[in-house]
């Protein structure tokens, strides 16, 4: 648990900021009374670490302005909520330049001493900064990769591993979350750390994951500057993309260096704070605007997409899995939001309470992936963003975030839902006195009483962590799919009885009941997420699409988490067809790169 304590209340503000053609995306963290000491940049890292590393930024920005000094979280040009795509021209020249942008912006509102503070690539990037300008007092180089040729070598060496998706071709990266392209793996190539000009700082600080040496290369680049070297201790579940487990005793260190660098006296600072932006145009030619909301008394964090012409289509509600923030799965969420609004569908972006930058319920422990309270945040988002008719939107969500979408078209039947590779295999469980998720598909209390003893005795002499993932496996009701998986030859009329006889509901069974209350579903997976739905239920499947308003797509290539640039392009163009062809709207158009 974080040991700082926080001395002031803070005020942290969504806003766009930067040129009026491109704007960046950004949050704002201040001291109450606005009486800041000094200011910090945060630079995000690329692709699906930048997700990995939202949350835990958003807490050390939080401590650090409840220790007076002014923070700027933002979105690199192109990434997150910030303007442009990943495959834009001059990429790496654009985001050095976004870290300009955001340092002059601190300068500009009066913050009198500055500092940079980078993750990874965001490490990178915040060198180059403080490289290039002579008014940075510190910087932070958080387990920094040492050149960007190093980086790529790890993203292709991590996609190699994976088994995920084919190469990228034309000498492009594939790298989890983002696509880099020829161009860019060019001149990414050649900003190297060890090789920038000048002092960076008159204070640095470098923290190095405990796990590894220092670098070499970097001691002897900082060797005649004043360094103090810590550790970057929790930076392996930190970057795992399935955890993203805070660091709190890095986010600590790093409070108390940068609270303690700061010594000048406090100066108030009067930020500018636009909460609207630009962000395209819709099919005929009118802006797309993106705003900021704050969903029911739980005051969720969501931004609103839209044309000023909805035509009487209903809202698209995209409901996020997991830990990940509103921007979804690779940024799919921003890249459909602003491609359905220019199409003239509303669009809302959401967080679930305790994630990205709603906060937590009462007693709630932030930053839960499969949270059960984030039930209940869906139909809070709904009934804010829909009050007339909650059931005139169409939802759509991934993974557990597609659970959260089934919950609600059970409770609230909706428009229309689209589920990406949906889990009805759930956990943790149900806090004590709250009501059984419907949908969820778990096994009969008599085979879980029966089996787990049985499993604890045979399995005594492995290893514990293994016979802990078979108990686990039992009691969530995963083991049919994961046995079928390394049986492939085991026959349909076997899996039928056990699924009957020893689940208490299957996942395709809800399909059928929310298709049955007359919700236009579409339910787009890839083969491995296809198999716990069809297990022993092939009938069922077979009748179930025979109905108009089910629509099954099967992806063989799509992968279940690290989708590639074409898997989304892919995904954005069959919902997209598939919400105008449904409910009204222009269907000549193709997002961006499709044929």
């Amino acid at each position: 648990m974080s040991t700082v304590v926080e001395s002031a209340p803070v005020d942290s503000t969504p806003f766009w900021f930067g040129p009026t053609e491109r704007p960046l995306f950004g949050w704002l963290h201040l001291p109450e009374d606005h009486q800041v000491r000094g200011g910090v940049v945060l630079c995000q890292p690329l692709g699906i670490e930048a997700s990995c590393v939202y949350y835990s930024y958003r807490l050390l920005a939080d401590q650090l302005a409840a220790q007076g000094v002014a923070v700027l979280r933002y979105d690199y040009d192109g990434t997150g909520d910030s303007f442009g795509n990943e495959t834009d021209p001059d990429r790496v020249e654009t985001w050095l330049s976004s870290v300009t942008v955001a340092t002059e912006y601190l300068v500009g509102i009066g913050v009198d001493s500055v500092g940079l503070v980078g993750v990874r690539m965001g490490a990178l990037f915040a060198a180059h900064e403080a490289s290039r300008r002579s008014d940075v007092d510190v910087l932070v180089l958080w387990d920094p990769c040492l050149s960007g040729r190093a980086f790529l070598r790890e993203q292709r060496f991590l996609r190699q591993m994976s088994g995920e998706g084919g190469p990228a071709g034309d000498d492009a990266v594939e790298a989890p979350g983002i696509r880099i392209e020829r161009e860019t793996v060019k001149t990414l190539s050649d900003l190297d750390l060890t090789r920038m000009p000048g002092d960076f700082a008159p204070r640095i600080l470098t923290l190095v994951p405990p796990e590894v040496s220092r670098p070499k290369a970097l001691e002897r680049r900082l060797d005649d500057l004043n360094v103090e070297w810590q550790e970057a201790t929790g930076q392996v579940a930190l970057l795992d993309s399935a955890k993203q487990v805070p660091p709190y005793e890095t986010i600590d260190r790093i409070t108390s260096w940068l609270s303690d660098a700061f010594t000048g006296q406090p100066v108030p600072v009067v930020p500018p704070r636009p909460t609207t932006a630009a962000v395209g145009r819709t099919s005929s030619g009118n802006e797309i605007i993106e705003r900021m909301v704050t969903l029911g008394d739980l005051r969720l964090f969501g931004i609103v997409t839209e044309g000023n012409d909805t035509g009487g289509r209903p809202t698209v509600v995209l409901v996020n899995e997991g830990g990940t923030h509103h921007i979804g799965q690779a940024r799919i969420w921003v890249d459909l939001a602003r491609w359905l609004a220019a199409l003239d569908f509303r669009v809302l972006r959401f967080d679930l309470s305790g994630n990205g930058d709603s906060d937590p319920r009462p007693g709630q422990i932030p930053h839960v992936a499969r949270a059960f309270e984030a039930i209940e945040d869906v139909r809070t988002a709904v009934g804010a963003i829909a009050p007339v008719d909650p059931t005139d939107v169409v939802l759509i969500g991934f993974c557990s975030g597609a659970y959260q979408v089934v919950e609600q078209a059970l409770s609230d039947p909706p428009q229309g839902i689209c589920i990406i590779n949906p889990t009805f295999s759930f956990e943790p469980a149900e806090p004590a006195g709250t009501a059984f998720r419907p949908a969820r598909q778990v096994p009969k209390h008599w085979f879980v009483a029966a089996t787990t003893p049985a499993i604890r005795l045979l399995g005594r002499r492995r290893n514990p962590d293994e016979l802990k993932r078979w108990i686990k496996a039992v009691e969530v009701g995963t083991w049919t799919a994961a046995l079928a998986r390394r049986h492939p030859g085991i026959p349909e009329y076997v899996w039928f009885p056990i699924n009957r006889f020893l689940f208490e509901r299957q996942g395709i069974t809800t399909l059928e009941r929310i298709v049955g209350s007359g919700v236009d579903t579409m339910l787009i997976v890839g083969p491995h997420d296809l198999l716990p739905l069809s297990l022993g239920a092939t009938g069922q499947v077979r009748a179930l699409r025979q109905d108009p308003r089910f629509h099954l797509l099967q992806l063989d290539e799509l992968e279940h988490a690290s989708w590639s640039l074409e898997q989304r392009r892919l995904m954005i163009s069959v919902i997209s067809e598939h919400l105008t062809a449904t409910f009204g709207g222009p269907r000549s158009h193709r997002p961006p790169g499709r044929p």
